[in-house]
């Protein structure tokens, strides 16, 4: 008997889920859903959902603009970033962020059938963090019953080796796959001169199994696990006057591990109940080994969330109705354990201490969202969230969104929202002591969650047999309560400068994206399109920091004879502002990947990155141009039996 939660790949890939947690059609979805497939993502040369989101117009990924997390990880939507970004892995949070962002380079594409990205406050649906948007990292069962596996193995430049693989079996009630992927790469120097790496080493492992069942013929069961592991070996120096420069070893070791149960329930007539139990934790150790001297330091950061979460899903007619509940408990810490001298002589001892107080986050939410049809052509959704702190009280989060489709060509969407995030416990228990750099910035109990408000909306019109699809939308959002650091004016008897996380004031983004997709021929698919990005920080008069305003893209695919595909991926990312008469310098890049096919379900492949090597001036602040500079890579993929 055939699992229900088995949808078959071609109707599976053309839903979508994310936006209005109910299975749409993408071309018809109430709100805007951009997806990215794993065989697209391939195709891009990438090899986790960072680099697979890095060329998505309408958005920026860009480690620079946060620092380096060991490859291109951090996300911006909208103008927002860091926790107002909200990252899903099968409907689940994931947690374990780095300076504030999910590194999006350790979800590894071994797993992924397809990552939806809903732009705009989701906060009515999603709760805190989704200020900006949701980007869902979605799996999917085998596509057909048997054996199946899927292997990929890559050479890069930096001695960069990777391998992927997933294996996997469907009986007619049961699937289980097994995923895993392990890559090592060598780090960028910042300079030919210095020690120091601008890019660390790097090693990451990952290992997961996922196992579906279906108990009856209307109930399902699906298990996932999966570790994570990250080796980081950074290196900085430091020119002291008189004394020469000392050389620091940043090795660092981050792991987390997820464990998600989900039970569906099919109650039929498109009707559905849905529950989820989720356990993650997050761990991380980081060491300040100075060559040479005993004055070491040691960092260990530990998260762990519990979740549970019902869904209900009801079909009245052409409506269809939504009502869940969310219970999180979270709890953060971390500690710092230093070597110091104790007086003249050089005595040492090691000290210990909480720079992050142990905190317990808590909330419990439920929400509820209505879709109608009042006219054949006409869909209005109306949604909100309520949603209890511990900390923090109550807030709801209202949404309204209706799309609105005159002819088969022609389709036009709109929607307002409200979204909230609540304060991390980092925010509100962070005592960052860098006084070897001579500042320290503490966390505020006292801070208040941020909240928004937002409108987008959007018109497509596609030729018939889509041939030509266009398609223009903007989007105006602004921000009370933002969540910063800012100086304090106090000074430590050290001289150590003293910065607080607070409530800085509001601020706003706006902006506008035209796209067009362009089939010329069966042969021949071109791709265009154009976003701007308008940022403003009403507290201090000025743009919102390392926020490109302009981005301009182009994609072209060509399928020549013999079994080779071509293609070439543009993008020109605009300067940007980092700070009064700083900004970072506007940057291109060409992404160029030849395939062969070596039988239906094998592919060898070469391409380069970033080919105009545009890379950062060392030493020049905020310069968000990649990292890695250019990269050239070799590989080979094959998938048994050949999947559609």
């Amino acid at each position: 008997m055939t699992c229900a939660l088995l949808p078959s790949r071609a109707r599976a890939d053309d839903l979508v889920v994310t936006g209005t947690r109910t299975p749409e059609r993408s071309q018809k979805a109430t709100v805007r859903t951009d997806v990215v497939t794993r065989v697209e993502a391939e195709r891009r040369g990438a090899t986790h959902v960072g680099e697979a989101l890095s060329g998505q117009l309408g958005l920026q990924v860009n480690p620079a603009a946060y620092g380096f997390l060991g490859g291109p990880s951090a996300i911006q939507i909208y103008g927002f970033d860091l926790n107002r970004v909200l990252v899903l892995e099968d409907g689940e949070r994931v947690i374990g962020d780095v300076g504030g962002a999910v590194d999006l380079s350790s979800l590894p594409l071994t797993d992924v059938s397809r990552i939806e990205v809903v732009p705009g406050p989701t906060s009515a649906l999603y709760g805190a963090s989704a200020i900006g948007g949701v980007v869902n990292v979605i799996s999917a069962p085998p596509a057909a019953p048997g054996a199946f596996g899927r292997a990929r193995i890559e050479g890069r430049t930096h001695r960069w080796l990777l391998f992927q693989g997933t294996a996997g079996y469907r009986a007619s009630r049961v699937y289980a796959i097994a995923d895993a992927s392990i890559s090592r790469r060598d780090g960028v120097k910042r300079t030919a001169e210095l020690p120091d790496l601008l890019v660390p080493d790097t090693k990451r492992l990952l290992a997961g199994v996922r196992v579906g069942l279906a108990l009856t013929p209307r109930v399902d069961v699906m298990a996932r696990a999966r570790l994570i592991r990250d080796y980081l070996s950074g290196v900085e120096s430091t020119l002291v006057p008189g004394l020469g420069r000392y050389v620091t070893d940043l090795p660092q070791e981050n792991q987390r591990i997820a464990l998600q149960i989900v039970e569906r329930i099919d109650l039929g007539a498109r009707s559905s109940l849905r529950f989820s139990l989720g356990q993650q934790w997050a761990l991380a150790t980081g060491d300040r080994d100075r060559r040479g001297s005993p004055l070491d330091e040691t960092r260990r950061r530990g998260v762990s969330l519990s979740s549970f979460e019902t869904t209900l899903v009801r079909a009245f007619g052409d409506h269809m109705f939504v009502a869940g509940t969310r219970l999180e408990s979270e709890h953060y810490a971390q500690t710092l354990s230093r070597v110091v001298a104790t007086d003249a002589s050089g005595t040492l001892r090691t000290e210990a201490a909480n720079e992050v107080r142990p905190i317990d986050l808590g909330s419990a939410a439920a929400y509820a969202q209505l879709a109608f049809e009042p006219i054949e052509t006409l869909k209005i959704l109306a949604g909100f969230r309520g949603e209890l702190h511990r900390r923090f009280g109550g807030v709801v989060a209202p949404r309204l969104a209706f799309s609105y489709r005159p002819s088969i060509s022609w389709s036009m969407r709109a929607g307002v929202g409200r979204g909230f995030r609540a304060p991390t416990g980092k925010e509100l228990g962070f005592t960052f002591d860098h006084s070897y750099y001579g500042y320290r910035v503490d966390g505020d109990s006292a801070i208040r969650p941020e909240s928004s408000w937002g409108v987008n909306g959007d018109v497509s019109y596609k030729t018939p047999a889509e041939k030509l699809t266009l398609r223009a939308g903007a989007f105006y959002n602004w921000v009370r309560d933002l969540i910063d650091i800012a100086p304090t004016g106090e000074r430590t008897t050290a001289g150590i400068d003293v910065y607080r996380y607070r409530n800085i004031g509001s601020a706003r983004t706006a902006g506008a994206q035209v796209d067009a997709t362009w089939p010329l021929r069966s042969w021949f698919r071109v791709e265009l399109g154009y976003a701007h990005l308008w940022t403003r920080d009403d507290e201090g008069d000025r743009p919102l920091p390392s926020r490109p305003p302009h981005t301009l893209l182009s994609a072209t695919r060509i399928t020549l004879p013999a079994g080779v595909e071509l293609y070439v991926r543009w993008r020109l990312v605009g300067d940007a502002y980092v700070a009064d008469s700083v900004r970072s310098p506007a940057f291109q890049t060409l992404d160029v990947r030849v395939a062969k096919a070596l039988w239906p379900a094998a592919e060898a492949y070469a391409g380069v990155l970033n080919a105009f090597d545009e890379r950062p001036t060392p030493g020049q602040l905020g310069d968000q141009r990649p990292a890695d500079g250019r990269i050239f890579y070799l590989g080979l993929r094959a998938e048994l039996p050949a999947e559609d």
